[in-house]
């Protein structure tokens, strides 16, 4: 049991990295590896009108695709299992064991979270309490944005077991979906909309490019995806897109859906599940802005004994995945107690719901630069 915990530690931990950690080079792509990863991508050169213009000012159609349970990508049994399964896949003939893997990412993990001896960054995990996801969160957010009894949004959501170990079974099962929303809804004039997180963006996009092959006429006028874990931005999530590519039949290269009109993506780089996209008409990074706080905590860690535990769980707080990764909808917020200061980027109000909403108006995003 012990060694469990100590495994899903170590593996939470690895995808906590970011670009500033002394050993990047173990977790984030370089050119050659995004190259081979977007190889053959043919970047989309979509009219004004294409990407801005809605249908006469229309409520829209959205069907929701959720993403993973968050017990699938954080903390639990599922983690422990798959990162195994990831090594042993790629490294079939090397001799490591398990315990051997395990100490070796956590003696990493211990350097760049600056631990006590014998912490864990579940001690630190403590400090940042997650918000429960049903799996409903995407109708439940949409229904809060400002003004929405006022409009007639019809919502599709596409209910799926949230384990990507069903993905190839489910791809199918969105493609119908798809297709019956747009063939109900074709003759409203209704603009139609998918709104994917997480791994629904990888289900959709395989779903909209599979129906090309049997439903050239389908039009989507709007994907919206975020967190979206399509281009992987660290070692691990490499690896696991590797796995399930071979294991669910996807596609190797990542391209705008002919059928898609416009494709807006929403990303943070805290997020390690999320990225940068270039087959998107739009990228819009949502911590491009938040003030780097990382070198203060860092200098009150190793300089400041009083405030030392303080500032190791601050930094664990601002470079939490889960709550980046769930900010898209919940927004991001972290009370900073070492050097009394809060951390909050409103995200659902200002960017996430005028996709949905402002149907009238354009609603191309602003690109951030990387």
């Amino acid at each position: 049991m012990k060694m469990i915990k100590t495994a899903l530690v170590a593996v939470f931990a690895v995808f906590t990295l970011s670009a500033a950690a002394p050993a990047a080079e173990l977790t984030s792509l370089n050119k050659d590896s995004v190259s081979q990863l977007t190889a053959d991508l043919k970047l989309p050169v979509p009219s004004l009108e294409e990407v801005l213009t809605t249908r006469a000012g229309l409520d829209p159609v959205v069907i929701t695709v959720p993403g993973l349970k968050f017990g699938e990508i954080g903390w639990g049994p599922f983690e422990l299992k798959n990162f195994f399964h990831i090594f042993h896949k790629f490294f079939p003939n090397n001799k490591v064991d398990e315990a051997d893997v395990v100490n070796s990412i956590v003696s990493f993990n211990k350097d760049y979270f600056f631990l006590d001896k014998g912490e864990t960054t579940a001690d630190l995990a403590d400090a940042a309490p997650q918000r429960a996801m049903p799996d409903n969160y995407l109708e439940v957010k949409l229904k809060e944005i400002p003004g929405y009894e006022n409009h007639d949004v019809k919502i599709a959501p596409f209910d799926w077991s949230r384990d990507p170990g069903d993905t190839e079974k489910t791809v199918p099962e969105l493609e119908r979906l798809i297709a019956q929303t747009y063939d109900a809804y074709k003759g409203s004039g209704r603009p139609i909309f998918i709104l994917a997180h997480s791994w629904g963006s990888v289900l959709t996009h395989q779903a909209l490019h599979n129906l090309e092959n049997y439903r050239p006429d389908l039009r989507i006028d709007k994907l919206i995806t975020a967190g979206s874990p399509l281009i992987p931005a660290n070692f691990v999530v490499k690896l696991f897109m590797k796995v399930e590519i071979d294991n669910a039949h996807l596609l190797k290269a990542v391209t705008k859906p002919a059928s898609v009109k416009a494709w807006h993506n929403i990303w943070s780089s805290r997020d390690a599940y999320s990225n940068f996209i270039p087959a998107a008409d739009t990228n819009y990074q949502t911590d491009a802005g938040v003030e780097k706080v990382e070198p203060t905590l860092i200098d009150l860690i190793l300089h400041n004994k009083l405030l030392t535990k303080d500032a190791r769980k601050d930094l664990f707080k601002i470079r939490d995945i889960k709550a980046w990764h769930a900010s898209y909808f919940f927004d991001f917020k972290a009370e900073l107690v070492s050097i009394h200061k809060e951390i909050y980027v409103p995200i659902f109000r200002p960017i996430m719901a005028p996709q949905v909403m402002d149907c009238a108006k354009a609603t191309a995003l602003p690109v951030r630069p990387i």
